[in-house]
């Protein structure tokens, strides 16, 4: 609030006003025209100006009360309108909030201040608490101070210098018995306050109060609002560079499986061209002799062309081998929408995935033919991967023997269903409870990051549009049932 939004009222206006306010209530005219007022009617008017008194009290709390719902973070509005409708109310010459802050109190709002107050109270203000001054005393003691006359009690003060105010009340703040400020209005005129005024005064401290609470505890939200973001940020952020590892690494095992498989065919192209090579050398010496004989050439031609029907035997399987291994690789890393068969890319990623297994896990595919798709393959191997990794690691601990069998079959018109089962060690209920939730694992010790069957879960319920069921118990194995739509849903992409 400014100095100077209303006027201050000079001490002779202020003595009138007393005076006025001292003049008998009922009013004597000329001795040809007196009117006598029954006690009856002046009992009305009383109770009809304590009335109007008391709804203009009821208004001014209620104004500040919708302020304070209003503005959660704007606290200042509060103290301004607080000490306009406590001047205006308690007929008082100045009104002013202050705030305590360690040890100092601090002037934060004011009304019908003067120029002259203004420079008064910022020399005066922060002061300590300390101090002999009535409103530190009122913030110390955290009680109500209030004073007929200043003059006379003491508590002369600059601020009384320039403004001349004469009575005093003082209302503490109080939060949990802690004053956090106070609430004084002042009048020229040296007498009390009315009853009625005290206490709107300390309905004005209360709602100070729940204005300054409001406003911390909005402050303290905001920020553990903030710090909760960051913090779900930053996980974000370590589950997406988690989830990104988990794919690399099956890349990796799908990309080792190849090259296992890849040796196979490769290595025997190899032999085969070396033996016609040697073969080859051999007819080249008979030749330069001069000794070759029918028979020596035919043999040799059927040598050559059963080398050559060997080594483009080995390397087409090869070539299925490269083009299965881009097309899952691809699928990986694109992760389009496209139509393809489900057996075919069932079969392709358990291919790729089989020679990076241990020995001892025999995984085995069975899937119902032309079982048309337009989904997500690269997704979908995903799933799968995921799946039989979980499998490997976690149904056989010590390295016990195993299998994994892995079933697809139309479920309806438009779904497809596929069955994931081994004869593993199974879950306990809690496991099974917490399987599908991040970042949990049994085997973190060994490296596990816990998100392989949350992938799988994600991936299921929102890119592929399906969902997914778990079964299993202790020493039983696990089942897990998938099923998704032929037709991916186009808002998943």
């Amino acid at each position: 609030m400014k100095a100077g939004d209303r006027p201050t009222r000079s001490r002779s206006h202020a003595t009138t006003t007393a005076k006025r306010r001292q003049a008998p209530k009922g009013r004597v005219s000329s001795p040809a025209k007196t009117k006598i007022e029954s006690p009856a009617q002046t009992e009305a008017e009383r109770l009809s100006l304590e009335l109007q008194e008391a709804r203009e009290r009821q208004a001014a709390t209620a104004e500040v009360l919708s302020l304070i719902s209003d503005s959660p973070t704007g606290i200042q509005p509060v103290f301004d309108r607080i000490v306009r409708n406590a001047a205006r109310l308690c007929q008082s010459v100045l009104s002013a909030v202050y705030r305590r802050e360690g040890d100092h109190v601090h002037l934060v709002a004011y009304d019908q201040f003067s120029a002259e107050s203004v420079a008064a109270v910022r020399k005066a203000y922060p002061a300590p608490l300390t101090s002999k001054n009535l409103i530190s005393v009122a913030i110390r003691e955290r009680r109500v101070v209030h004073e007929a006359d200043v003059l006379i009690s003491g508590g002369y003060s600059e601020l009384q210098r320039t403004s001349g105010y004469r009575s005093i009340l003082v209302v503490p703040m109080l939060r949990d018995e802690v004053a956090i400020g106070a609430i004084a209005v002042m009048r020229l005129e040296p007498q009390l306050f009315p009853k009625a005024q005290v206490e709107l005064l300390k309905t004005f401290a209360g709602q100070a109060v729940v204005a300054i609470e409001n406003t911390r505890l909005f402050t303290e939200v905001q920020e553990r609002t903030r710090q909760l973001s960051q913090s779900l940020e930053d996980l974000r952020a370590a589950q997406d560079s988690l989830v990104q590892t988990e794919k690399l690494a099956a890349l990796g095992r799908l990309v080792a499986g190849v090259a296992h498989e890849l040796n196979t065919p490769v290595g025997t192209s190899l032999t085969v061209a070396s033996a016609f090579l040697n073969k080859a050398d051999r007819f080249e010496a008979d030749v330069a002799r001069g000794g070759v004989r029918r028979s020596t050439l035919a043999e040799f031609i059927a040598t050559g062309r059963e080398a050559a029907s060997q080594i483009m035997t080995n390397l087409n399987h090869a070539i299925d081998l490269i083009q299965s291994f881009k097309q899952v690789a691809a699928d990986r890393n694109v992760s389009d929408r496209r139509a393809f068969d489900l057996g075919q890319v069932t079969e392709q990623v358990i291919k790729g995935l089989r020679f990076g297994l241990r020995r001892n896990l025999v995984v085995s595919v069975e899937c119902e033919p032309d079982l048309a798709m337009n989904s997500y393959p690269g997704p979908y191997g995903q799933v799968l991967t995921n799946l039989v990794i979980n499998s490997a690691v976690h149904a056989y601990p010590d390295g016990a023997r195993g299998s994994v069998h892995i079933a697809a079959q139309a479920s309806g018109k438009h779904s497809v269903e596929v069955l994931l089962s081994d004869d593993g060690c199974g879950m306990s209920p809690e496991v099974k409870r917490q399987v599908f939730d991040p970042f949990f694992t049994t085997r973190r010790d060994q490296g596990s990051t816990g998100l392989g069957l949350h992938i799988v879960h994600n991936i299921v319920t929102n890119r592929l549009g399906g969902r997914i069921n778990l079964e299993t118990r202790p020493g039983a194995g696990t089942k897990i049932r998938i099923i998704v739509p032929r037709e991916a849903p186009f808002a998943a992409e």
